[in-house]
């Protein structure tokens, strides 16, 4: 239950970082709303799960870098998630997540941070 409301809560994210002008987009599943809506939960859950598997083992072989920058250097580990989650969905046929350059990545990256952070809070798939 707490994977499929943490995949809500990126999904909403992620739709929100689209609106922004971040050069970050999704496509696929334009011929009705619902596949839509897929297409974001997909992508969703990808990002969940390398948050899962991915992000802890970066982030322990990154922290000396983290501690040196204070902590700023987990934007970049961030910006690495959502760009492998863009490598990956190349790979499927029906889903697409297109990243710009790294900068606008990075700045999608903290915005999709923050509203799934947000969007967590409300749904209350961060409490353990």
């Amino acid at each position: 239950m707490k994977f499929l409301l943490n995949t809500v809560a990126m999904a909403v994210a992620l739709w929100i970082a689209t609106l922004l002008p971040l050069d970050l987009a999704v496509t696929g599943g334009e011929a009705e709303w619902w596949q839509r809506v897929l297409v974001f939960l997909a992508i969703g859950a990808v990002i969940v799960l390398l948050n899962m598997i991915v992000k802890p083992i970066v982030s322990l072989l990154a922290l000396p870098i983290t501690i040196l920058t204070l902590g700023l250097f987990a934007l970049v580990i961030n910006w690495f998630i959502l760009w492998l989650t863009a490598w990956i969905s190349e790979q499927v046929d029906f889903v697409n997540l297109t990243v710009g350059g790294f900068w606008q990545t990075l700045l999608a990256a903290l915005v999709i941070s923050i509203a799934s952070a947000i969007m967590g809070a409300v749904l209350g798939s961060r409490r353990d």
